[in-house]
């Protein structure tokens, strides 16, 4: 069974001293909240798209670009107040080769930077899918 490394997700993580909620009222269809909550006197929010046949993580950064960029003023004041805002790249770690080569373009590193966005990479072990153990799989148990 081949195991190559593969982008999972793009969440797009926010924190403020302020409540989020009235910024989750402008976000549109291509967006949805994955946590939205209050621990110790800060605020989180998570978003991810809805990004579900092949996500790109260009075309899932993309789509977040074009939903911030869009805010209205109001909603643009509650982003620009957030004490983080850090666009979270998901990949798995694969077992075979080729490795996985991502490049995110200039032009959107410069819209993501002109938003005052941070970027985060996470790459996660590669882990069997569920289903019966094999024997032939190194990390079957005996």
């Amino acid at each position: 069974m081949a195991a190559l490394s593969h982008f999972l997700n793009l969440d797009l993580v926010l924190t403020s001293s302020t409540d989020l909620t009235p910024l989750i009222a402008h976000l549109d269809q291509s967006v949805h909240v994955l946590h939205h909550r209050e621990h110790e006197q800060k605020f989180l929010l998570v978003l991810e798209t809805n990004e579900t046949v092949s996500p790109h993580p260009i075309t899932c950064t993309e789509q977040f670009l074009t939903v911030i960029e869009a805010l209205s003023a109001p909603a643009k004041a509650l982003w620009n107040g957030c004490t983080s805002r850090t666009f979270s790249y998901g990949f798995e770690g694969g077992r075979e080769f080729p490795a996985l080569d991502t490049t995110i373009p200039a032009d959107l590193l410069l819209r993501i930077a002109t938003l005052g966005a941070a970027i985060d990479i996470a790459v996660y072990p590669f882990r069997n899918p569920p289903g019966p153990e094999r024997k032939d799989e190194p990390d079957a148990l005996p």
